[in-house]
C-alpha cells in the first residue's frame, strides 16, 4: 500500500507526521515515496459533510490537483494507532516531529462537528500571507517574486480567476469577499485571508491552487435548501448581466493582491514598481469567465438530478443552467 488519496491510510504505510499550520489542524503524512495531507474541518450542521464534498468536487473543475476525499473511520483509526506507536517507542530515530504528533493526537481526539478530508501532497505551496510576512519581517523576497512571477505567466492570473468563479459558486468568502459592500482587512477592498492564496508547483510550473474551497462558517455553504438561493448568495455574480460587476471586482482583486505583494525596489528613476501587469483585472476577469464556462459543463453532466442536494440544483435553476422540476403529478422529460 502507499499514501494516495484513491488508496486507504494504512498505519503501517506512514513513517513520520510534519504539521503544516501553527494554526490550524492540518497534517503532512509522510511514506516511503509518497506524501499526503490530512486536514480537519469544522462541519457542524448535519449535512456539512456532504456540502464539503460538493464544494470541492466544483473546485476539481477548474483545478485538477484538488483530488479530495474524506477520510473513513477506519482510516482515522489508522493514523491514531501510529501516532500512538510512534510516541510509545523510544526509538529516538522514529516519527520525528513529537510536538507534531501531540498536536495530531489531540486533534483526532473525538468531537461532534469536525470532518476530516486527505487530499494531495501541493509541491512548494506558497501563500500570499507567509510571501508577504516574509518580505516585511525578514527583507526575503524571494516569496512576492515567485507569486508575482507565477501569476504574470501565462495561464497564472486566468487560473486565478477560474478559483474566484467556483468560490462564487460555493458561496467561499475566505479568500475574497463578493458582497456589495465589503469589510475586509485594513487597507484591502476584497482579501480576506490571503492565507488561502495559494500556489504550488503543477507539472513542474507554479500556478494558483484552489485549496481551502469549502468555508465552514459561511453563509451560503449550505446546500440543503430547496429552490433559487437567496438574492445575498454571490452565485449569482456569475450570470451574464454580472460581467461589469466582474471586472470591477477582479481590478480590486488585483489592487489588493499588488498591496500584500508590495512593490518592487527600482533604482532607476520612473520604472515601474508594481509586480503584475497592467492588465491583471481583465486577466482575472477572462479567468472567470473560463472558469464559469467550466462549472457550467461539469454541473450539466449530472445524472439523476433527485440524488443532487436540493440546493445545488436550486443554484442551476438560478443561473439559467438547468430548468426548473416539473410540478408535482407531471413526468420529467
Amino acid at each position: 500500500m502507499s499514501l494516495n488519496v484513491n488508496g486507504q491510510i494504512m498505519a503501517d504505510d506512514i513513517f513520520a507526521v510534519k504539521k503544516l499550520d501553527t494554526h490550524r489542524p492540518v497534517y503532512l503524512l509522510v511514506g516511503a515515496i509518497e506524501k499526503i495531507v490530512v486536514k480537519r474541518d469544522n462541519t457542524p450542521q448535519p449535512n456539512d459533510p456532504r456540502n464539503m464534498v460538493h464544494a470541492l468536487r466544483n473546485m476539481r473543475a477548474v483545478d485538477r490537483t484538488m483530488a479530495t476525499r474524506p477520510l473513513t473511520p477506519n482510516e482515522l483509526r489508522e493514523i491514531a494507532r501510529f501516532v500512538a506507536g510512534e510516541k510509545g517507542d523510544e526509538n529516538p530515530f522514529g516519527g520525528g516531529d513529537y510536538t507534531a504528533l501531540d498536536d495530531l493526537e489531540r486533534d483526532l481526539q473525538p468531537a461532534g462537528g469536525v470532518s476530516w478530508v486527505k487530499t494531495n501532497f501541493f509541491e512548494g505551496l506558497i501563500n500570499l500571507e507567509g510571501a508577504a510576512a516574509e518580505a516585511r519581517d525578514k527583507a526575503n523576497k524571494s516569496g512576492v517574486r515567485a507569486i508575482a512571477a507565477a501569476l504574470t505567466a501565462p495561464g497564472g492570473l486566468e487560473k486565478l480567476g477560474a478559483i474566484l468563479a467556483i468560490d462564487a459558486f460555493n458561496g467561499n468568502d475566505d479568500r475574497f469577499d463578493f458582497s456589495n459592500q465589503p469589510v475586509v482587512n485594513p487597507g484591502l477592498r476584497r482579501l480576506t485571508n490571503p492565507g488561502n492564496v495559494g500556489l504550488c508547483l503543477q507539472h513542474n510550473v507554479m500556478r494558483p491552487v484552489g485549496m481551502d474551497a469549502y468555508a465552514g462558517a459561511a453563509e451560503f455553504r449550505s446546500l440543503d435548501k430547496a429552490g433559487q438561493p437567496d438574492r445575498g448568495w454571490s452565485g449569482y455574480r456569475l450570470k451574464d448581466d454580472q460581467r461589469g460587476w466582474r471586472q470591477r471586482f477582479c481590478e480590486e482583486v488585483a489592487a489588493d493582491t499588488e498591496t500584500m505583494l508590495g512593490p518592487r525596489n527600482r533604482k532607476i528613476l520612473f520604472a515601474a514598481t508594481n509586480r503584475l501587469p497592467k492588465n491583471a483585472g481583465q486577466r482575472l476577469a477572462t479567468g472567470m469567465d473560463q472558469g464559469i464556462a467550466k462549472l457550467k459543463a461539469t454541473l450539466r453532466t449530472i445524472g439523476d438530478p433527485r440524488r443532487a442536494p436540493p440546493g445545488l440544483i436550486g443554484r442551476m435553476v438560478a443561473l439559467g443552467w438547468a430548468n426548473p422540476a416539473p410540478p408535482p403529478g407531471l413526468p420529467r422529460r
